[in-house]
């Protein structure tokens, strides 16, 4: 009896799911890098939590404490500080849940005329294996660098052409 019933509510959370994926205009890259968040205006104690994934505007972070909506932020990542704005947090079972919507980043001198190496360069095509500050990091060269954005785009084309010859050749019926 209970299948009956959980059968549409799972069908249900998957179009929630597709409906939410649809509506997010930029890709979130994966990550699991530590983090530490401080409530704007300061002081008080640092909370520390795990970045999930990252985009161009935001971050979404797990946190053993709940952030109130409209709260300023200021994570301190590596040697990078972001400061945000937090757009919700959500309850999940093992804590929190917070979406950052990232405001401002100050970051340690960059190498701007230096080209991003062909490894990260991969790893960004891909969409996982680095960190958020490499992902701000090749997110904010490649607007700047035409010849880094022709070797993503050659990285890209060499992946798809793979996918697709993978497909091509797998048979099931062999």
């Amino acid at each position: 009896m209970s299948n009956q019933f959980n059968q549409p509510v799972a069908a249900l959370a998957r179009e929630i799911e597709a409906h939410n994926a649809e509506r997010r205009a930029e890709t979130r890259y994966p990550t699991q890098d530590p983090a530490e968040i401080e409530i704007l205006p300061g002081p008080g104690e640092p909370l520390y939590g795990t970045i999930l994934d990252v985009s161009r505007s935001g971050l979404c972070v797990a946190l053993r404490q709940r952030i109130g909506r409209g709260q300023h932020v200021m994570i301190r990542l590596h040697r990078n500080v972001i400061f945000g704005e937090v757009r919700y947090c959500r309850s999940v079972p093992d804590g929190f849940q917070a979406g950052v919507e990232i405001q401002d980043l100050v970051r340690p001198p960059s190498r701007q005329n230096d080209h991003i190496a062909e490894d990260q360069l991969s790893l960004y095509a891909v969409g996982k294996g680095l960190s958020v500050a490499e992902v701000i990091e090749v997110r904010e060269h490649l607007p700047r660098c035409e010849a880094c954005r022709a070797h993503l785009a050659q990285q890209e084309d060499m992946l798809n052409a793979g996918a697709k010859h993978l497909r091509l050749s797998f048979h099931p019926d062999d």
